[in-house]
């Protein structure tokens, strides 16, 4: 997690009886219920990922590809935002033994001790404090997810079965892992605005396919955060993981085929076929809980999307930035 410090601030000048005195006051991004999301979080939140950004040539695409990282990174604390104060609703709290217990698990986890941690804050311009604050909001995060949307799912044996059935029995478990370039459609476009976008992903398909390096023209152009700085990697994944125009697509697609642009979701897919797999299957018995798991991981994905939009319906969410 790479943090930075800068933050754009607004001066404001105010004169009280004994003369004109200067403050520094911050630009709000967002008012969300009775709270406010300032500027300098999401430039703080925005930095590490504006690197690839600067390599960019047009100005213009640059510009524009700041402003959609800006407005992903106020997405994301918005709703953050959002579930912390669900998190006062419910009342629920995170000591800070509990604090300790998660940053130990990951110092395991890593192999590292307190001065290698500390030292690799220090690298990220991040204080133990601030570390900490980070840590106690993501298991505030998950405490709330858990009892909010924990509760909307539940993977029946049969899911589990039909599953098992449809990907892993018949002699063969089949995996893909592919990369893609995505281009979003903003939400209430028009059908000129959605073939823009769709001109777009044509445009960058033939460049892909005319030679550019595809993990280039992913971190450069795909509006994909959570796949970019990996040049679009999705991994490898079986059946039923991908919405299903992708997956149809893929799964016909051979190694190092470039294909596409596919709509699905929020926008175009631009596809690259990287490699496939084919592994003997094991007995039900041994795969289910992994099965289920897998499952319950997708559902609660789709749930707590649906909750999320659930609480801007009912919550003030006035963005600014």
């Amino acid at each position: 997690m790479k943090l930075t410090r800068t933050a754009p601030l607004l001066l404001l000048l105010v004169a009280p009886a004994g003369g004109a005195v200067a403050r520094t006051v911050e630009k709000v991004a967002a008012v969300v219920g009775d709270n406010v999301v300032l500027a300098s979080e999401v430039e703080e939140k925005a930095a590490p990922l504006m690197a690839e950004v600067t390599r960019l040539p047009d100005p213009d695409k640059r510009a524009a590809r700041a402003a959609a990282l800006r407005r992903e990174v106020l997405d994301r604390l918005i709703d953050e935002e959002l579930i912390l104060q669900q998190a006062a609703d419910l009342k629920l709290s995170i000591s800070s033994e509990q604090v300790d217990s998660s940053i130990e698990e990951i110092k395991k986890q890593n192999n590292i001790d307190d001065d290698q941690l500390r030292e690799a804050l220090k690298g990220q311009g991040m204080s133990m404090a601030h570390y900490r604050a980070d840590i106690k909001r993501q298991l505030l995060r998950f405490r709330v997810l858990n009892i909010a949307v924990g509760s909307r799912v539940n993977i029946s044996d049969e899911e589990i079965k039909a599953y098992y059935e449809r990907h892993m029995k018949g002699g063969a478990n089949t995996q893909v892992r592919a990369s893609h370039i995505f281009i979003a459609i903003p939400d209430g476009a028009d059908r000129a605005a959605a073939a823009e976008k769709q001109a777009q992903a044509q445009k960058i398909l033939e460049r892909a396919k005319a030679g550019e390096d595809f993990a280039k023209l992913a971190r450069e152009l795909s509006d994909d955060a959570a796949t970019r700085a990996e040049g679009g990697d999705l991994g490898f994944f079986g059946k039923d993981m991908l919405p299903k125009p992708i997956e149809e697509l893929v799964f016909s697609m051979e190694p190092g085929e470039i294909r596409g642009p596919v709509r699905a979701d929020r926008g175009f897919h631009v596809i690259k076929m990287v490699d496939r797999k084919v592994k003997a299957p094991k007995p039900l018995d041994d795969v289910k809980d992994d099965i289920r798991m897998q499952l319950r991981q997708k559902d609660m994905e789709r749930q707590t999307k649906n909750y999320l939009q659930e609480l801007r319906k009912k919550t003030l969410v006035d963005i600014r930035y």
